[in-house]
């Protein structure tokens, strides 16, 4: 089997590397995103995928558009595109070139959080469940039929991070199982229940903004969200009496709610907690604007005027 592997996020890696370790398909070309700046340097960072495909010394390439690569796909002849996570939108022209067409890897249960954030807003929303699906790919968003599904329970523990890597692992498994079915004729891909449709949207860094008028339970979801990126923040005043960033790298929920929404405070452990409408968000590692994680009790030595602070 002769394939083209598009991808560029880090859930895309483990496919990739299931693909070129546990299979003979002929992985012809890796397509990813271009390199980007990154960090204060804004020096250029290949993707995740790029970075792979570079150490397994394979086919890449990273245009602005897919477009750009059309006559490269159709001379290689390859019998299917695989896409994952890989960041822009398929033009027809594109996924018809295959034999068998293009299909995406999803990390939901479609119909259910199409877009561009699923495991993020299953996990924001406190969703019990979620999977993957393996669809061909249309000329609308998450729109395809289904060619496999599998559920996965999601541990009230479960963050991004390790969503991400489970429904990866769940996703290789899948495709390697199922493709050849579809292949053979033997999975006939079914319509979605478009009805059912729901949607998720593209994250921005302000979306990390915690607000403390909501409960334990929520700002603990949105932390479980977005551990990874925007993370999750709020904003104190600094020992200059200026307004700062204080990124809550590892939180707790607790019952505790004995205080004004928003106000810091500690108990007899020294322990900082958050008062939310409902319980308290316990501090357990935090970074200060401009500064290294730190654990909350180290913070507390070096900015104990923040007890007592409303940070509404």
């Amino acid at each position: 089997m002769k394939i083209v592997f598009a991808g560029t996020s880090e859930f895309a890696v483990p496919i990739l590397k299931v693909i070129t370790s546990q299979t003979n398909w002929d992985v012809s070309l890796v397509v990813s995103e271009p390199a980007k700046p990154s960090g204060r340097k804004n020096l250029l960072v290949d993707s995740p995928v790029s970075k792979l495909a570079k150490e397994l010394n394979l086919n890449l390439l990273t245009p602005n558009s897919i477009k750009d690569i059309k006559e490269d796909i159709f001379k290689l002849n390859a019998d299917v595109l695989i896409v994952v996570s890989y960041g822009q939108i398929l033009p027809k022209e594109i996924i018809n070139l295959p034999k068998y067409k293009t299909i995406n890897i999803h990390p939901s249960l479609l119909p259910l959080l199409r877009g561009a954030s699923p495991i993020q807003t299953a996990l924001k929303e406190g969703l019990t469940e979620t999977g993957v699906s393996i669809m061909l790919i249309d000329e609308k968003m998450d729109h395809g039929p289904i060619i496999s599904q599998e559920v996965f329970l999601i541990n009230e523990k479960e963050n991004y991070l390790t969503l991400e890597f489970q429904l990866a692992q769940i996703a290789s498994r899948m495709l390697i199982r199922d493709l050849p079915e579809y292949f053979f004729g033997e999975i006939k891909p079914q319509e979605q229940n478009h009805a059912e449709a729901t949607y998720t949207k593209l994250i921005k860094k302000e979306d990390g903004l915690v607000n403390w008028s909501k409960s334990a339970s929520e700002t603990y979801n949105q932390w479980r969200a977005y551990i990874n990126w925007p993370s999750v923040y709020t904003f104190f005043k600094d020992k200059t009496n200026t307004k700062s960033r204080l990124k809550l790298i590892e939180i707790e929920v607790t019952n505790i709610n004995q205080k004004p929404v928003g106000q810091v405070f500690t108990d007899e452990s020294k322990n900082i907690y958050i008062a939310c409408s409902e319980g308290s968000i316990k501090l357990i590692r935090v970074q200060p604007e401009n500064s290294k994680v730190i654990s909350a009790s180290e913070f507390l030595n070096g900015y104990k005027d923040i007890i007592g602070q409303d940070l509404n």
